[in-house]
């Protein structure tokens, strides 16, 4: 095996972005590839083992926390944290470069890869597929992240797991009822509080990589990382995320039904919901969110309003009184704000005074 460069000075700096050429140059990666526009598809090889498990992440280039998960599976791997003497963890920090760099779901052909997993007609969907089969792993990890609309029965949804789905009828085959047997005795042995941690739907999706790869026999786990209330950097879904694929390397796969019992997680969570506001003569409940791009190498946020009326049935991150609040510019959802809301001033969708509780 080559030498690997130690990752030296790396921090996980609340899962911020990585500029796509400080990200490969934190590591003596392989190229496996490259994308629809020449950027190069990286990989890496962790332990000698006879057991090949499968990581990656960045498929959608918008969702970063997976590669946070992955660094820090390195990290610990190179510090001896972690004991892979029975396996080879193959991982991919980022499958959809021209996605990375853009910011953005769609690669650099418009296609989103996740819709892309039968006809494998993107280069990138082909190298996976072509470097999973390649491997022949016994086990994968999928990892992306959830978007803050997800709640598990009011609690904001940090993560979800899913075992996919090999057909539309959704049958528990005996490679599906395997996975979700390890997938649960690995929750078990983590011995942490699962308030927060849903099942996705498992709604069968033929395109889509989990549920391609269940049908064609490839045992896969889906890890979608998500917001906890007072941590939208997603610090703890990284840290759960590691934890449950270590635990599941050496889960057994004895029959439990701890997977099985997580709720399924819903959707229509707000971030922030001021109530009770004064506006156009009405008394309405204003809720904000943030809306992410990318500006230059760093994340631009922008603030815009999600939805106003009457909110009181809808679970939320973050509640303000707004009862001292009298708007008088006009809101438009999924419109950047501009208004005095007290605390916090915004002006075409930027904080231009005060700042929001996270």
């Amino acid at each position: 095996m080559n030498p690997r460069k130690e990752m030296m000075g790396y921090t996980y700096k609340n899962n911020q972005y990585l500029p796509y050429n400080e990200l490969i140059g934190l590591y003596n990666w392989d190229i496996i590839g490259y994308s629809s526009e020449e950027r190069p598809i990286v990989s890496a090889v962790l332990g000698d083992g006879t057991r090949d498990i499968c990581i990656w992440a960045g498929m959608h280039g918008n969702e970063t926390t997976g590669i946070h998960i992955i660094l820090q599976l390195i990290e610990m791997f190179q510090s001896k944290q972690i004991n892979t003497a029975d396996f080879k963890l193959h991982i991919i920090p980022v499958i959809n470069p021209d996605a990375y760099v853009r910011y953005t779901r769609r690669n650099g052909m418009g296609i989103d890869l996740n819709r892309d997993f039968r006809s494998f007609q993107t280069v990138e969907s082909a190298k996976l597929i072509g470097w999973l089969r390649m491997i022949e792993p016994e086990l994968c990890f999928n990892l992306h992240d959830q978007r803050t609309i997800f709640h598990v029965n009011g609690n904001s949804a940090f993560t979800s797991l899913l075992v996919p789905s090999s057909e539309s009828t959704r049958e528990i085959t005996p490679l599906r009822r395997r996975i979700m047997n390890r997938l649960g005795n690995a929750l078990n042995a983590l011995n942490h509080d699962l308030t927060g941690v849903g099942r996705y739907t498992d709604e069968f999706y033929p395109t889509a990589v989990g549920d391609y790869l269940m049908s064609q026999g490839i045992p896969n786990i889906l890890i979608e990382s998500g917001v906890a209330k007072g941590d939208l950097d997603r610090t703890k879904a990284r840290e759960f995320g590691v934890q449950v694929i270590l635990h599941s390397l050496t889960a057994s796969e004895e029959t439990v039904h701890t997977y099985d019992r997580l709720p399924v997680n819903d959707k229509g969570q707000l971030e922030w919901v001021f109530t009770n506001v004064l506006y156009a003569h009405m008394r309405v409940d204003v809720a904000v969110k943030r809306v992410l791009a990318m500006n230059g190498h760093h994340k631009a946020v922008i603030y815009t309003v999600d939805d106003l009326g009457d909110l009181a049935a809808r679970p939320r991150l973050y509640e303000i009184d707004g009862s001292h609040i009298g708007l008088t510019e006009a809101l438009s959802v999924d419109r950047p704000i501009t208004g005095d809301f007290g605390a916090v001033v915004f002006e075409d969708g930027i904080i231009v005074s005060g700042q929001l509780e996270e």
